[in-house]
């Protein structure tokens, strides 16, 4: 790993990014642009001020890849995404500062243990920086998504930026990586990695395992993960999120779990999360049928867990479903690549959805068919479909959505007077809408340029 510290960053010309939310089009550089810079992103709309900075000095095997070049045009919005599942799952308030730097590699590797992602963070004389380092291959090879892997470090980030790094790392493993898996929705893929390789349910214990700071087993992965599960499953969100930020505030795990959970200690918790981790996997272990998966995609798709959701799916599909139930899994796993900007996985299954009212709702399956027109850059006839799904929707949900892409695509336009307009009633028909942040900081990054 590279350690920045000491190092002065030298900023050189301007990187243009694409402000598409998951299209394919690419950066382009400039000519001569030096070794080492940086792309500066700005998000400074008062619910998501922030700063990203990406080290676009990676000269590896996958520069000239084109998936190298969309995680680039990607990354600004999933990091503005990341943050938005970590407010929605564990409801950490977006902070108002933070600086993260995102480095690339091609093997990225600690005491000989292969990491997908690894988070540092380091006080100096500006602040609290974090640098998160990606495993390229990973993502390029579609072992891994950038947004799962952008939470999972970013959940790490924001609470120690919020805790501070002394208090943020004398925290018990299974809250600092249960909740990372947990924002990530990384829970399900790594149970059943687990159970693909093998687990003796008796080396499940109570113990934590902290390697100073470095990679944990997959065992304790799955484990930590659990008993932050097991929390929700007997408390609900209300007392976990009541949790974790009290936790926040006063780094003490003891009084906290007490104080949120009718006076649980930690020492019962792991009793009684032990029980629940053994019929979890056992629960996991077991065949599924192709219904059985689809109601349990339905069910992660309902909790917006879309990798899990996604998972179940792909399974559901794989295993023989009529032609009723193959379009209504079809349909949700299109939207599952959409959360994934998997823009070619997502057109792909769409062809072979067949419109059927009593398992597609209509409106969503036009506003999917305008989103992939937009993801593969015609935006012309995307904004016509986005405008026809707004005046015809009588779901609020779509309807805000779509609004939020005909932002997008009027402020890619440079039409800034009607994105603001628009913008404008987005916040009078929906002021608590979770895209607003987003859309604001779309509009104002891009009269910026």
């Amino acid at each position: 790993m590279r350690d920045m510290r000491n190092k002065k960053v030298k900023v050189g010309k301007r990187m243009k990014v694409s402000s598409r939310f998951y299209g394919k089009a690419f950066p382009v550089f400039y000519p001569g642009v030096v070794l080492l810079a940086f792309l500066l992103l700005f998000l400074s709309t008062n619910q998501l001020p922030a700063l990203l900075s990406i080290d676009t000095s990676y000269s590896g095997k996958y520069r000239a890849n084109s998936g190298y070049q969309k995680t680039l045009a990607d990354l600004p919005y999933v990091y503005q995404e990341s943050m938005r599942k970590i407010n929605m799952s564990l409801g950490i308030p977006i902070p108002e500062k933070i600086k993260t730097i995102v480095i690339f590699s091609d093997h990225l590797t600690h005491n000989g243990l292969r990491l997908r992602g690894k988070r540092k963070s380091i006080l100096d004389k500006s602040g609290l920086v974090h640098y998160i380092y990606l495993d390229l291959e990973f993502l390029i090879t579609g072992q891994a998504t950038l947004l799962e892997e952008m939470t999972h470090e970013l959940t790490h980030a924001v609470m120690a930026d919020m805790m501070g790094i002394e208090n943020y790392d004398s925290l018990p493993m299974w809250v600092k990586e249960g909740t990372a898996v947990h924002a990530a929705d990384q829970g399900l893929a790594r149970i059943k990695a687990l159970l693909k390789r093998g687990v003796n349910l008796a080396f499940i214990g109570n113990e934590d395992e902290n390697n100073d700071g470095n990679p944990i087993s997959l065992e304790k992965y799955v484990e930590n993960y659990l008993k932050i599960q097991f929390l929700l499953h007997n408390y609900g969100d209300k007392a976990l999120h009541n949790f974790i930020n009290k936790l926040i505030s006063t780094g003490n795990v003891k009084r906290e779990l007490s104080a949120s959970f009718n006076g649980l200690t930690e020492e019962a918790m792991n009793i009684y999360a032990r029980d629940f981790i053994a019929r979890t996997l056992i629960a996991n272990s077991r065949p599924l049928a192709a219904r059985e998966n689809l109601a349990r995609g339905i069910r992660f798709f309902e909790q917006n867990e879309f990798l899990s959701a996604r998972l179940a799916l792909e399974e559901a599909i794989n295993e023989g479903l009529d032609e009723r139930d193959y379009c209504r899994a079809a349909y949700l796993l299109a939207e599952c690549f959409i959360q994934e900007r998997n823009t070619e996985g997502a057109y792909t299954i769409l062809k072979r959805v067949r419109a059927d009212s009593s398992q597609i709702p209509r409106d969503r399956l036009n506003f999917l068919n305008a989103y992939t027109q937009y993801a593969m850059g015609l935006s012309t006839e995307a904004y016509s479909g986005f405008k026809h799904v707004f005046e015809n929707s009588s779901n609020s949900a779509v309807r805000e959505s779509a609004l939020y892409y005909i932002i997008r695509i009027l402020s890619e336009m440079d039409n800034f007077e009607e994105a603001r307009k628009i913008t404008d009633l987005m916040k009078s028909l929906f002021p608590k809408s979770t895209y607003l942040p987003l859309a604001c900081a779309t509009l104002d990054s891009s009269t910026r340029r």
